[in-house]
């Protein structure tokens, strides 16, 4: 094998080792996160008068997809970046998520701060460019107060607020992304706040059940901690049964075959939750947790299937 053929080879496997460091720094946000957030956008950007907004030919709003995408993963490395470079998460990703990068030794904390630096300088043009750059200031004033002033550690009830911020600035960056030259309508930033300080604000304790250990650990306080398994599993069956038919039947007033797709995750997650009842089951609350990320997939597309559907 020639020298040039070995540096090639070497320079391309170097390459996919960075991009899976990457993709390590935010595999979890890419299913709670990444997807529910373009599937919000795409699918809002199409709903038209649901939302109130112009019609735009379905093709043209699924080319804006991968640039969505892009945006949201962005930010979200950015966010991961600035969470687990610290000494606290990075002991509890060691308990949690040891093959996350700065525990399985892929990357060294000044070398995810450095890293951190460019990711806010890229991420800056790219928001600038797409005109979403008053929302991802805001997601950095959040991710700021977060992750460096433990905004998110002492209590379950203001970590959920700040996690609906969160989804408040992502999800609204992916619609108005999604809109491209149009704006976001009265109605359509109702939905958004509906879906991102309702649905997931209240309902987004499900994920904690399965960190719970770690939590402990590190002594963050979350919802699970502060009330106990049982009244924690409690506040997700009523607050996911409540918003699986209210989304669809209350707030946008659609048929009854809109909400189906809703109501039919929402029961599968209620009866897992249930059988949690039992006691604390890894495998059981990753589950758990990827079924409300599926059903947060469900309740983003509700004003296409209201459309579809009225």
């Amino acid at each position: 094998m020639s020298s040039a053929a070995i540096h090639n080879r070497g320079a391309l496997h170097s390459a996919f080792y960075h991009a899976r460091t990457l993709f390590l720094f935010t595999s979890d946000q890419l299913l709670d996160t990444v997807f529910p957030g373009t599937v919000f956008g795409t699918l809002a950007a199409i709903s038209g008068p649901v939302l109130r907004l112009p019609h735009q030919d379905i093709l043209t709003v699924f080319q804006r997809l991968p640039v969505v995408w892009f945006w949201l993963w962005l930010i979200i490395l950015q966010f991961c970046l600035h969470n687990q470079r610290h000494t606290e998460s990075v002991d509890e990703d060691a308990i949690n998520k040891p093959w996350r990068p700065i525990p399985s030794k892929r990357i060294d904390q000044e070398q995810a701060k450095y890293l951190l630096m460019a990711t806010y300088f890229v991420t800056g043009i790219v928001s600038y460019y797409l005109s979403v750059l008053p929302i991802f200031v805001a997601w950095s004033v959040l991710a700021t107060g977060y992750n460096d002033f433990g905004g998110g550690d002492y209590s379950g009830i203001v970590r959920n607020l700040f996690c609906g911020a969160f989804f408040s600035c992502s999800f609204g960056g992916a619609l108005s992304i999604a809109l491209g030259p149009h704006s976001m309508s009265y109605a359509a930033w109702q939905w958004t706040f509906l879906v991102t300080l309702g649905i997931i604000t209240t309902t987004i304790q499900t994920q904690e059940f399965r960190d719970e250990i770690g939590d402990k650990a590190r002594g963050r306080r979350t919802i699970p901690i502060e009330m106990g398994r049982k009244p924690a599993l409690v506040t997700v069956i009523a607050t996911v049964a409540f918003w699986s038919v209210y989304a669809p039947l209350g707030f946008l007033a659609s048929g009854w075959k809109a909400g189906l797709m809703s109501v039919a995750i929402g029961g599968w997650l209620v009866a897992i939750a249930l059988s949690a009842m039992g006691g604390h089951d890894p495998r059981r609350d990753r589950k758990m947790y990827k079924v409300w990320c599926l059903w947060i997939c469900a309740c983003c597309g509700l004003p296409a299937m209201a459309g579809a559907f009225p």
